[in-house]
């Protein structure tokens, strides 16, 4: 293991602890955030966030609801919230996108930001001109930030066909909206700092890798690892602002194989999730939750406070079973000879963050 351990380098910014600057998601998982089933599960959460450094995202599609609304006043103007309001017009469990904007309107009024997100578009269901340019309008009027999403493929591939992709993003350009191919690159772009998937350099934070069980070489200022799951390269990549590479990949979900008990870890491309999984939801007949198996309509709980990390595995000498898992879904033709990267199991977008 090649580390340099002479520098604090426990710190990304003077004065800001490591787990201040991890990028992070609430409750998005089965559930809604911003439902009432959960919202104070969500506003607890943010509360304790209030003094987080790094962004965090609220994913929702939740209908509009005068008394989630008035629960949501008690953390307005959180200093890093970006609501990542998921509109589609495929009026999820009945609810209209008239209603949906509404709530839209709302929460503009509470957050300092709100984008909007377009997961998912479906060919044949919600992709015609007519549907996409209606979304690109309520962008235009009330936020004016658009980040595209897609369908998971069975690899976990966000795919949306390209002509969409294209026509969507010179709908926005023509309407001023700013557009981007993922929600990291858009919450950088928001809160004025460097992109955690794209902008990588010489890595941070090595030492914290190591308090974390992970065995690794830096070479050339990437780190290597002799194996990880998706969620691993994930998550090292924000903690380290670095090129993660692992020698095998053991699976494809976003759990991390750190050695935390019975207590799971998540981190997608662009979040580290802290989420509590419900029973109840909007139940969308697209949902992917549903087929992923340590979470399916289960009540579990994702992730903690991300400065519990260090704690959990000191106490701990086993982590998650991966071999009890039947759908990981590795890409067939991996190479196991060659190192493998976030590249070789997602597609990779270009960053929009430098574009405006």
């Amino acid at each position: 293991m090649v580390l340099d351990l002479s520098t604090n380098n426990t710190k990304v910014n003077e004065g800001h602890l490591w787990y201040d600057n991890i990028p992070m998601s609430v409750n998005d998982t089965y559930g809604d955030p911003f439902i009432i089933e959960q919202v104070d599960n969500t506003i607890r959460k943010l509360k304790i966030l209030w003094d987080h450094k790094a962004p965090i995202a609220i994913f929702t599609k939740a209908p509009f609801n005068k008394e989630v609304l008035e629960k949501l006043k008690e953390i307005k103007n959180h200093p890093m919230v970006i609501v990542m309001y998921s509109l589609t017009g495929l009026n999820e469990a009945g609810y209209s996108f008239e209603n949906r904007v509404s709530f839209i309107k709302e929460l503009k009024k509470i957050f300092n930001n709100v984008v909007i997100l377009t997961r998912p578009i479906i060919k044949g269901r919600n992709d015609d001109d007519e549907t996409l340019q209606k979304i690109v309008d309520v962008a235009k009027e009330h936020c004016g930030h658009l980040v595209l999403g897609g369908l998971h493929d069975p690899y976990k591939n966000k795919k949306i066909e390209s002509s969409v992709e294209e026509r969507m993003i010179e709908m926005c350009d023509k309407a001023g909206v700013k557009s981007f191919h993922k929600s990291s690159c858009c919450a950088a772009y928001i809160k004025g700092m460097s992109c955690w998937m794209h902008d990588m350099g010489e890595p941070i934070n090595l030492n914290v890798a190591e308090q974390l069980g992970y065995k690794f070489d830096v070479v050339n200022n990437n780190v290597i690892l002799e194996r990880a799951s998706t969620g691993d390269l994930n998550f090292l990549r924000m903690l380290t602002r670095a090129n993660i590479y692992s020698k095998e990949i053991i699976s494809n979900y976003n759990l991390l194989t750190i050695k935390t008990g019975n207590q799971k870890y998540e981190s997608t491309s662009s979040w580290f999730a802290w989420a509590e999984n419900i029973e109840t939801c909007l139940d969308c007949d697209y949902c992917i939750i549903k087929q992923i198996e340590y979470l399916k309509k289960m009540k579990v709980q994702i992730g903690t406070h991300p400065k519990d990390m260090i704690n959990l595995v000191k106490q701990n000498l086993s982590g998650q079973d991966f071999n009890s898992f039947k759908r990981t879904k590795i890409r067939k033709g991996l190479d196991s000879s060659d190192l493998n990267s976030y590249a070789d199991v997602r597609i990779l977008k270009p960053c929009f963050a430098k574009r405006y």
